[in-house]
């Protein structure tokens, strides 16, 4: 129960970023779509996953 405190606001997060990142990837490359979702995606998802891990 407590960890939809967590997920629902991570995969809202999730969904609009890879709005954002598509959107880069259409105006320039696939690649630097990529390198941005790497970045602006996992990254969060791993601090998350850290911080839940004692």
């Amino acid at each position: 129960m407590g960890a939809g405190i967590l997920i629902v606001p991570l995969a809202v997060y999730v969904a609009l970023v890879t709005v954002l990142c598509v959107k880069v990837g259409d105006r320039t490359s696939w690649k630097m779509g990529r390198l941005m979702a790497a970045a602006v995606v996992f990254l969060p998802i791993g601090v998350v996953i850290a911080a839940l891990v004692p």
